[in-house]
């Protein structure tokens, strides 16, 4: 909750695996030793679109599995099984060599669970609600492919490859730096980013100000006094990377954004800055060794050092129970 100068202010049950073994492999992308593109990466315990993504292509693979957006020990199972035929490490981890041989490319004519895997994500997980999740890859979801990777910087040709995939289950645009709608909608869509429901302005709760940033509105700001009430801000996209960059790692609770009170020049109020309430688990009500884990963290992940506040490096001792993590 710290403050710059006013100057600065311009400038969060798979169904069980068959054990009988899939029944094919189809052809997936060369791959070197390391995937090139960052990947949205799971585990057992996740859930959410991007799990929903990952077992509509497991079931593509010739696995038996629910589909349900729940990463437990079925999808786990189902995971090793695919990464053991693969020639990929054994781990359960969907990181990015795993994504890429599970990915395949589709396109208009195609009608199977991968097309399902990018129905579900245009329809649920970016709005387009004309398409409907039924595998077939007619026009309309030709249509809405094509809008996606226009808005994306992508070549609009239909075709759901290597990087439009990538797109679709990280929100990222060309280059892996999406813009501040698509990275407010890819911390929407993770699992691993909880985003507060509550606030002291109305409309200004985390998960409210995530909202309107993926629809293009402005977020709500909060009140430290009357003159504040009521007014917005567009949240910053190097706040926004920063906090899609930081779940890809790491769980956390968002207790603000730009919403609830902060002193008149808080980089809350600047679009620039979220406090982090609950770390990988562990809650930060008061000091523990999870302040500094927090707050290292959000100092990789390139907030700035000096702005990023914990129990132990603020002497306002203002942050005993929370970590705020401010962007440039």
């Amino acid at each position: 909750m710290r403050f710059r100068l006013p100057l600065l202010l311009t400038v969060l049950l798979a169904g069980c695996a068959a054990p009988s073994t899939p029944t094919s492999l189809s052809p997936a992308p060369t791959l070197g030793a390391q995937s090139v593109l960052t990947w949205q990466a799971l585990r057992q315990g996740d859930s959410g679109r991007d799990v929903v993504t990952l077992q509509y292509l497991l079931r593509h693979r010739g696995y038996t599995l629910s589909v349900d957006g729940a990463f437990g020990a079925g999808t786990d199972s189902a995971v090793r099984s695919f990464q053991s035929a693969s020639g990929l490490t054994v781990d359960g981890i969907v990181g990015g060599n795993t994504w890429e041989k599970l990915i395949v490319t589709v396109r208009q004519g195609d009608n199977n669970n991968a097309v399902r895997a990018v129905q579900d994500q245009l329809r649920s997980g970016y709005g387009y609600t004309g398409v409907t999740v039924d595998g077939a890859f007619g026009a309309g979801t030709d249509s809405a492919v094509r809008d996606f990777q226009g808005k994306r910087g992508l070549s609009a040709d239909g075709v759901v490859g290597l990087n439009t995939w990538n797109a679709l289950v990280t929100g990222a645009s060309t280059g892996g730096s999406g813009t501040a709608a698509s990275l407010a909608q890819s911390i929407l869509n993770t699992s691993r980013v909880t985003l507060g429901t509550s606030s002291s302005t109305t409309n200004g709760s985390p998960r409210q100000n995530l909202l309107d940033t993926a629809a293009g509105r402005a977020a709500t700001r909060g009140c430290a006094s009357s003159a504040n009430c009521g007014l917005t801000v567009y949240l910053k996209k190097s706040m926004l990377q920063g906090m899609s960059d930081l779940s890809r790692s790491n769980s956390f609770y968002v207790t603000s954004i730009a919403g609830g009170v902060h002193s008149t020049y808080s980089d809350h109020y600047a679009g620039l800055a979220f406090d982090i309430g609950i770390w990988n688990g562990v809650s930060l009500s008061s000091p523990n060794s999870s302040h500094t884990a927090a707050r290292n963290a959000c100092i990789a992940a390139g907030s700035d050092p000096g702005q990023t506040f914990d129990a132990y490096h603020d002497p306002t001792g203002g942050h005993n129970n929370h970590v705020h993590c401010a962007w440039n």
